[in-house]
C-alpha cells in the first residue's frame, strides 16, 4: 500500500516496559470497531459507511501503527469534501476532552462504543510510564495534519473508570437479565403467530439478530401487529438481553419510548 499521498491515523505507543498481546489486541480491535462504528454514523456514501481501518505499517523501535481506510485509497470512489480518517481522529479527541478535559461536549456513544472506548486505552492503561498517541499524518511521521491527543496511565485508568460508570447507568441488572433502557431496534423477521420466530437487531448491542420476545401482549401488538410496517420502522425501546448457554439468545422488550419511521 502506498502512502505517500494517503491521510494516515497513526497510533504512536511509547512503552516503558514490554506491551502484553491482550492489551495490544483489544486496543487495535476497539480501534477498528470504533471507526466502523463512526463510519456507519458519518459515512457521505454507502461505500464509506462500510469502510473499515487497515493496518498500513508497524515500524520499529517504539511502537507505531499506521492504519488507514480504503476511501481515501481510490479502491472505494472518493466522495468530495469527505475525510473520515481526519474526522474519526477528532472523534477520538473529543472523547478524550470529555473524559480527560471535563468538556462539556458529550460524544455520542453507544453502549457497544463504550466497552470500546475502555478497550481502546487498554495499553496506556497498564504501563505506568507509557504514552499512546492518537494523530493523523499524510504519507510519513514528519507530515502531521492533525496532533489529536495523548493519553498516558493515569488518563487511560480514568476513562476506562468513566465508561465503565456509564455502561452501568445504560445498563440495570435483573434476576433474569441485562436490561439496556432506551436502545434503537429493527425487525428483522416477522413470522404469523404469536411469539414464534419473530427476530430483531439492535445495532449498538449486536449485528446478530436475535429472537424477539415481549414483557406483555400489548407491547407485542403494539409493535407487531398496529397499522404500522415493522419492518419499515424502527423502536426506540428498554430491552432485557436473555441468554443461553451463556450466549444472547433473544432480546424482551420490556418499554415502548418511540417509533420511527424508516421510509425514504
Amino acid at each position: 500500500m502506498e502512502e505517500n499521498k494517503q491521510d494516515i491515523l497513526r497510533i504512536h505507543i511509547e512503552n516503558s516496559q514490554p506491551v502484553e498481546v491482550a492489551d495490544f489486541t483489544k486496543t487495535m480491535n476497539a480501534f477498528g470497531a470504533l471507526f466502523a462504528s463512526f463510519a456507519q454514523k458519518n459515512g457521505k456514501s454507502k461505500e464509506e459507511a462500510n469502510a473499515k481501518l487497515y493496518v498500513s505499517k508497524i515500524i520499529e523501535g517504539s511502537i507505531d501503527i499506521h492504519l488507514v481506510e480504503l476511501a481515501t485509497m481510490g479502491i472505494i470512489p472518493f466522495v468530495e469534501n469527505s475525510n473520515l480518517i481526519l474526522d474519526f481522529a477528532k472523534h477520538i479527541k473529543s472523547i478524550y476532552d470529555y473524559y480527560v478535559k471535563g468538556s462539556s461536549f458529550k460524544p455520542e456513544l453507544t453502549p457497544a462504543d463504550l466497552r470500546n472506548v475502555h478497550d481502546m486505552v487498554s495499553v496506556p492503561a497498564n504501563d505506568r510510564n507509557g504514552v499512546m498517541s492518537v494523530q493523523v499524518i499524510r504519507g510519513n511521521v514528519d507530515s502531521i495534519l492533525y496532533s489529536g491527543c495523548t493519553f498516558n496511565y493515569i488518563e487511560g485508568n480514568g476513562i476506562q473508570n468513566k465508561s465503565d460508570y456509564e455502561q452501568k447507568e445504560i445498563r440495570s441488572v435483573s434476576d433474569n437479565g441485562d436490561v439496556y433502557k432506551k436502545q434503537l431496534m429493527a425487525i428483522y423477521q416477522v413470522r404469523k403467530g404469536e411469539g414464534v420466530g419473530n427476530k430483531a437487531i439492535i445495532d449498538a448491542i449486536s449485528s446478530k439478530a436475535l429472537a424477539l420476545l415481549f414483557d406483555s401482549k400489548a407491547l407485542e401488538d403494539e409493535i407487531l401487529r398496529s397499522d404500522i410496517n415493522p419492518i419499515k420502522s424502527a423502536y426506540y425501546v428498554d430491552v432485557m438481553i436473555l441468554t443461553a448457554q451463556g450466549r444472547p439468545a433473544a432480546y424482551k422488550v420490556m418499554a415502548l419510548h418511540d417509533i420511527i419511521s424508516l421510509d425514504e
